[in-house]
């Protein structure tokens, strides 16, 4: 079937509508919303059999959806109208709710209903709330509705009910410091989470506020900056204190950056509140990273926002990595966080700095950093968990690992094309040959649309896909690395690889694999090609596209062709 996507954004969700359609052998094409003359070119281009609108901020031209079956993804349950479903939904406390595919009409989030699911909903930050539940049951409906489509006798459910939910205004995402308790502060945060944020002041700053957490131990004056760690503030509430990782300032042009860094001067003399990963505490507070041992394993989990790694963030996951070598365990497990696992360097932190060549450079220095001490573990086995999605660096970070894993479900992007033709770095020209030869590799590095999991692990990429859910995951996960290390193979495989990363010649070939890398990236961030730095400015700014991309449009791609 040829199916035409219609999305402002080619977002998580799309992409794993994509790797589940194309996987199933149906025909996708993308048309970013650019402009609604080019969205009715590309239905007219295209002829699509069926349209479907993952991710849509403004009506779909009548002239499309009056001549093809579309098909606009709503993530409410149905009746539910407006704009910030989910953000009504954590603001209100609703405990059940839900995503429904409804056939366009004139009326927003009206027409009638071909699928839909519901789900409980946790206590949790929008974005995260949008990558799992929702987009687990945007996969169902969409299945669900193309075989009834295929079918060609389904007649939709007309929506008997409806309530509106008008545009959420920042006067209601603001934060009270003196008024608001911890749980209200944190359901303002989350319900504005990753976008648009919740306001506030802070420090005498006005500021818009990302990803929160409790803090248990702390306490402190309504609004006042407690304390300090890795790059993250905790503020006291009316009944507690939060932890804030990011801000952004309330001006134009303003970027999402760790707090420590919005807020700059303001913080002098606040205090700096450490804890190791591997540090126990019996509260909850914040942690960037997580150090665990259970059964001779050692687990490593980082959440990095958005999973970008910053060149500090890199140096602490690294200190990491270098004490769970010491410790006694016979395998170390990299799991990123249930959201992502990485995306490897952090675009937002490069473009604030003061010479965004330079941070690139220092950047991707210190990812390589922590995989050459992967690569470096001659007597422990390594393996990746990817609990959550991965882009560019992210997938090969993982691939340094000698074993990797992947949830059913999770979006990769194994290359850095998207980004200004970056070269690419992260030991992906040892990795990726060993895994699937260099013909594959080649195909894997010039292809820029994602793959899911299961594509990954057909082609060799990644060892294995299990679990529906993050600790479905998780559980699996552990027994299969136990049973491994207490079986009679594990030693054959550990005197192996001694043998092999001990050797001189391997450690020259990762030398040279090394230097070969970032001799490239050094002409992407310093050459006279400035396509990287223009790529990352519309990505970390959010710039809305101009056209849409000939690698996402098969439809742009064939009117070139003619």
């Amino acid at each position: 079937m040829r199916i035409l996507f219609l999305s402002y954004r080619f977002n998580s969700l799309s992409q794993r509508l994509y790797c589940e359609l194309t996987e199933r052998e149906h025909e996708v094409s993308v048309e970013l919303d650019v402009h609604p003359d080019l969205t009715v070119e590309a239905a007219e281009l295209y002829k699509p059999d069926l349209i479907i609108a993952p991710f849509l901020k403004r009506k779909i031209p009548q002239e499309v959806w009056k001549k093809y079956k579309t098909l606009i993804i709503h993530p409410g349950p149905p009746g539910d109208r407006g704009p910030n479903a989910l953000d009504w939904a954590i603001m209100k406390g609703e405990r059940i709710w839900g995503v429904t595919l409804l056939e366009a009409s004139e009326e927003y989030d009206a027409g009638d209903v071909w699928a839909y699911r519901t789900f409980p909903m946790r206590f949790a930050r929008k974005a995260s709330i949008y990558r799992n539940e929702v987009t687990e049951g945007v996969v169902e409906c969409v299945l669900e509705a193309l075989e009834n489509f295929e079918r060609g006798d389904f007649k939709p459910t007309p929506q008997k009910e409806h309530w509106w939910n008008p545009k959420m205004e920042q006067e209601l995402r603001r934060v009270d410091w003196e008024q608001d308790d911890t749980k209200t502060v944190l359901r303002k945060v989350y319900a504005s989470d990753s976008q648009p944020g919740a306001s506030s002041k802070v420090l005498g700053k006005e500021v818009l506020l990302f990803n929160a957490y409790p803090e248990e131990e702390l306490k402190g004056k309504p609004g006042e900056v407690l304390a300090l760690r890795d790059e993250a503030v905790c503020i006291g509430t009316r009944d507690g204190a939060v932890w804030i990782t990011h801000m952004r300032e309330r001006k134009k042009e303003s970027i999402k950056l760790p707090s420590a860094r919005v807020l700059g001067e303001f913080l002098k003399g606040v205090k700096e509140d450490p804890i190791k990963p591997w540090e126990k505490v019996d509260f909850k507070t914040y942690r960037e990273i997580l150090y665990e041992e259970e059964d001779g394993i050692g687990f490593i989990h980082f959440n990095f926002y958005n999973g970008a790694m910053s060149t500090e963030q890199c140096y602490r996951l690294l200190e990491t990595i270098k004490y769970a070598k010491k410790r006694p365990v016979k395998a170390i497990v990299l799991l990123g966080s249930e959201d992502f696992f990485s995306n490897g360097m952090n675009l937002n932190t490069i473009e604030n700095a003061e010479s965004p060549a330079d941070e690139s450079w220092r950047n991707i220095n210190a990812i390589d950093d922590v995989c050459e001490e992967i690569l470096k573990t001659p007597d422990k086995l390594t393996v990746a968990g990817m609990q959550g999605n991965a882009g560019a660096g992210g997938v090969f970070l993982a691939l340094t690992c000698d074993l990797v894993f992947a949830r059913e479900g999770v979006v990769l992007n194994p290359h850095y094309k998207n980004i200004g033709n970056l070269y690419g770095s992260e030991f992906w020209t040892y990795t990726l040959p060993k895994r699937v030869g260099w013909e594959k590799g080649k195909e894997v590095m010039e292809n820029r649309m994602p793959i899911s999991s299961k594509k990954a692990f057909e082609i060799g990429l990644i060892d294995g896909v299990f679990g529906k859910t993050p600790k479905e995951f998780r559980q699996r996960l552990k027994e299969r690395i136990k049973n491994f290390i207490n079986s009679k193979d594990f030693y054959e495989f550990i005197e192996k690889k001694k043998k092999e990363r001990t050797s001189g010649e391997w450690l020259e070939e990762i030398q040279k694999c090394r230097e070969h890398e970032l001799e490239k990236m050094k002409l992407n961030f310093y050459g006279f090609d400035t396509s990287y730095h223009i790529a990352r400015y519309y990505f970390v700014r959010r710039k809305p596209h101009f056209r849409t991309p000939p690698y996402l449009a098969i439809h742009r791609r064939l009117k070139f062709s003619l």
